[in-house]
């Protein structure tokens, strides 16, 4: 049988939305969302390895999404299974905005798009009390390894200001970053990349003053 890449695409996509959507899915196998956008879209090939861990986080088959294959009758719906797993799982708002790992990405003022799934136990661990977290999508290879790029960060909006040992959200106008920082003298500080490629940005005390810290990342598919 030929299996038609559009088609494949189609009913991945399907299959996404129906169990919540791309980023629900993105943060459920920690495969970057801009990298499902693409599969989507068939403008990417999508590895087996891949294709395995969409199917099992949308409930589906392999056969599926690549021959069209109907979906088993004795499958467990995905919001069923969210259901069930309702004390086990923290739903955490995910914003309206991308945190650029490099230059700056200009944001509108961010609002809630939705909610994201995320283990109660994993929270728990990081210290991070449910009201105080929230989901941004990120972009660019500054922060790489520690950050990949599409990555989804998990974020404490409790820390407003920064700390040497953390990397954070800054805002500049409608500029959103994320950076380490260290703190220099009469004011002034660095912008640190845990990427060797790029250098440290200097920031005079009027131009660091401009900066809000806006949260401090303590996840991005893993502990940070």
């Amino acid at each position: 049988m030929l299996i038609d890449p559009a088609k494949v695409a189609e009913r991945l996509s399907d299959a996404i939305n129906r169990a919540g959507g791309r980023g629900r899915v993105a943060a459920l196998t920690e495969i970057p969302q801009s990298s499902i956008d693409r599969y989507c879209r068939n403008q990417s090939e999508i590895p087996a390895i891949r294709l395995g861990e969409i199917a099992r986080a949308c409930d589906v088959t392999t056969d599926h999404l690549i021959y069209g294959d109907p979906i088993p009758l004795n499958l467990v719906r995905t919001e069923l299974i969210t259901e069930a797993l309702n004390d086990n799982v923290v739903m955490i708002p995910m914003l309206d905005v991308i945190a650029s790992a490099g230059p700056g990405i200009e944001n509108a003022r961010p609002y809630e798009i939705g909610k994201l799934p995320f283990p109660r136990a994993w929270l728990n661990e990081l210290g991070l009390p449910e009201k105080f977290a929230r989901f941004a999508d990120s972009r660019g290879d500054s922060m790489t390894p520690t950050i990949p790029d599409g990555a989804i960060c998990l974020i404490d909006i409790r820390i407003d200001r920064p700390r040497k040992d953390g990397i954070y959200v800054l805002v500049d106008g409608n500029n959103v970053r994320i950076k380490r920082i260290a703190i220099g003298w009469q004011g002034a500080i660095q912008l640190l990349s845990d990427n060797e490629r790029y250098a440290p940005e200097q920031l005079a005390a009027p131009d660091a003053e401009a900066l809000r810290v806006a949260g401090r990342v303590v996840w991005a598919g893993g502990e940070v």
